[in-house]
């Protein structure tokens, strides 16, 4: 069975993307896919990268975990509130130290386009938000979306890269939630398709 990396991006616990979190993994579990829960609160992220040179920043820690689950997984599931039109800055923080040129990704020549070193793996990016999902398009052209899909996910070597926009999160009520939660289920379930025919972690390339 395929390894699934499901991370809480939240920074700050309680949260509702924490609940999103667990009802994804929940279903996979059930399924019988291997999976892990990590939630960013818990994780000791330095606030810039120590160096901007290929590879170099050696990774401790919180930091080393988390490129090791990355590793590992074949499936990783991102959930996080959209803050001012991203992500919130720790977050950020976690790609901008993890995902290192020389280990994620690499240039070979002159070639302006990077070759991902993550190939083999899924994902699924899952976003609240209080900005309802019609404006999101029209207003924003859902720039987040494919700038973490396209700039983050792909660059490193994610494919087929899946979004789960649930909204609107302000004056939500229970049953609303309830509703975002089995959303949230229904992807995980589309997903356990998808993940059937990945192969397992240890048959990739090491990153």
């Amino acid at each position: 069975m395929p390894n699934c990396l499901v991370l809480c991006g939240h920074p700050l616990a309680p949260s509702f993307a924490a609940a999103l979190a667990d009802r994804y993994a929940d279903v996979l579990a059930e399924a019988g896919i291997v999976t892990k829960r990590v939630d960013l609160d818990r994780m000791d992220v330095p606030a810039s990268p120590v160096s901007r040179l290929p590879g170099d920043a050696e990774m401790q820690g919180d930091i080393a975990g988390f490129w090791q689950d990355l590793l590992w997984a074949d499936h990783v599931v991102i959930v996080h509130p959209l803050w001012w039109g991203g992500m919130p800055a720790k977050l950020k923080a976690l790609f901008d130290v993890v995902l290192q040129s020389g280990k994620a990704y690499r240039y070979e020549g002159r070639n302006p386009l990077p070759l991902g070193l993550l190939k083999g793996r899924s994902a699924r990016l899952v976003v609240t938000s209080d900005t309802p999902g019609w404006f999101m398009a029209l207003a924003y052209g859902n720039a987040h979306f494919r700038a973490v899909k396209n700039q983050i996910l792909k660059f490193v070597g994610f494919g087929p890269v899946r979004m789960t926009h649930l909204s609107v999160m302000r004056y939500s009520t229970l049953e609303q939630r309830e509703r975002m939660l089995e959303k949230v289920a229904r992807a995980a379930r589309k997903d356990l398709a998808l993940l059937a025919r990945l192969p397992r972690a240890e048959t990739k390339m090491a990153a």
